[in-house]
C-alpha cells in the first residue's frame, strides 16, 4: 500500500491533508489539481482510507474499511465517471450520484465522492453538483481531481479547498525513479519526458520510448507541414497515441527551445538526427510558434474535435521554410 510519505515532493500539502483526515477535521470538498502523474489520485485514495479507517493510526491499511477502499469495494465510496461510451459526465450521472449521498451510509461512517476527471463534467452536471456543495450533507467529502481547473465553474472552485500538486525537478524525479527500481539511464530519460511527474514517468514503457524516437524522426523530417498528416492519420483512431503524439512533440520542442536559449543540448536527450538538425537551424521564434500551434491542437482535442481536423487547423497556421517552421496567420 502506498503511504502519504511516498508522495514525493509534496510534503507540505500532504502533511496538511494527513493532519486533516487523521483527526477528522476535513472540509466537505477538496479540489486536487496539478499535472498528471503528481500524486493527486493517490492522495485522494489515502484521504479516503483515513476518513473511513477504524485503526489507531489513519490510514492503517489493515482494517476492513481500508482494505475495501484499496479493493474498490467500499459501499460508501462512489466514483463519478462518464457513462460507457461517452466522454462527458452528464447531469443524469451526477443526479444519480447525488441520490446516493442522500441515503444513510452503509457502514455508519463518512461517505466519499471521487470525481477523478472533474473537467469532464458538462455545465448542467456542474450546476447540479454546485447545489449540493452549497448545502453539503453531513459526513460527506467530495474529491474533485483535475489537471484542467479552468474547466470548472468558479463557484465550484470557491466552495472547495484547493490543493495544488507540483512536479519534481528532473533530478529529484530521476532519483525517485531509481529508488523505485529503474536503471539510472532509463530514469533519466523518463524523468525528462515526464517533466518531473513521477506517476507519468512510471507509465512510460520501452515501446513508448521507441515510438517517441520514431515520431520525432517522422515529423521533423517532413518537407511540408501537410506531410505531417501522414503521421497523424496513423493514430486517428487511437486516443492514447494522439496524446502521445502531442506530448512527444511538445517535449522535443521544449528541449529545443531550452538549447536555443542557451541551456542544455538536446543531444543529451537522445533525439533523432532530424530533431537535432532542426535545433541547429531553427530560430527561437520559429520554435515558439510551433509550440503554440501544438497547444492549439491540444485545446481543440479537449473540446472533442477530431484529431486530424485539429492538426489540419494547426497546419493552416504553419509553413516550412529553409530556416524552420513559422506561423503564416496571426
Amino acid at each position: 500500500m502506498i503511504a502519504f510519505a511516498d508522495l514525493a515532493g509534496q510534503s507540505a500539502l500532504i502533511g496538511q491533508l494527513q493532519h486533516d483526515f487523521a483527526r477528522g477535521s476535513y472540509v466537505h470538498a477538496y479540489l486536487l489539481t496539478g499535472p498528471g502523474g503528481t500524486g493527486k489520485r493517490s492522495a485522494a485514495q489515502l484521504c479516503t482510507m483515513a476518513a473511513l479507517c477504524r485503526g489507531e493510526h489513519k490510514p492503517c491499511g489493515a482494517c476492513g474499511p481500508c482494505r475495501r477502499v484499496l479493493s474498490g469495494t467500499h459501499p460508501d465510496v462512489h466514483t463519478v465517471v462518464p457513462e460507457k461510451g461517452k466522454q462527458i459526465i452528464g447531469v443524469g450521472v451526477m443526479r444519480e450520484m447525488l441520490d446516493t449521498v442522500a441515503v444513510k451510509s452503509f457502514e455508519d461512517g463518512a461517505k466519499v465522492i471521487l470525481i477523478p476527471q472533474a473537467e469532464r463534467m458538462n455545465a448542467a452536471a456542474q450546476n447540479c453538483l454546485l447545489k449540493t456543495l452549497e448545502e453539503p450533507p453531513e459526513r460527506t467529502v467530495f474529491f474533485l481531481i483535475t489537471d484542467q481547473p479552468a474547466a470548472l465553474l468558479p463557484t465550484i472552485v470557491s466552495r472547495c479547498r484547493v490543493v495544488r500538486f507540483h512536479p519534481l525537478t528532473e533530478e529529484a524525479c530521476q532519483k525517485r525513479l531509481i529508488a523505485l527500481g529503474q536503471s539510472p539511464e532509463m530514469a533519466k530519460k523518463k524523468a525528462r519526458i515526464a517533466e518531473g511527474c513521477v506517476g507519468r514517468a512510471l507509465e512510460i514503457d520501452d515501446g513508448q520510448l521507441d515510438l517517441r524516437m520514431e515520431l520525432t524522426h517522422s515529423v521533423f523530417s517532413v518537407h511540408h507541414p501537410a506531410d505531417a498528416l501522414g503521421v497523424v492519420n496513423m493514430y486517428k483512431e487511437d486516443k492514447e497515441r494522439q496524446k502521445l503524439v502531442l506530448d512527444t512533440l511538445e517535449i522535443a520542442l521544449r528541449d529545443i527551445l531550452v538549447q536555443q536559449a542557451g541551456g542544455a543540448s538536446v543531444a543529451d536527450a537522445g533525439y533523432a538526427r532530424e530533431a537535432l538538425d532542426y535545433a541547429s537551424r531553427v530560430p527561437l521564434s520559429g520554435g515558439l510558434t510551433l509550440m503554440e500551434t501544438l497547444r492549439r491542437a491540444r485545446v481543440m482535442l479537449a473540446s472533442n474535435v477530431a484529431f486530424t481536423s485539429a492538426f489540419e487547423t494547426v497546419l493552416n497556421y504553419t509553413t516550412l521554410t529553409p530556416t524552420g517552421w513559422i506561423c503564416t496567420t496571426a
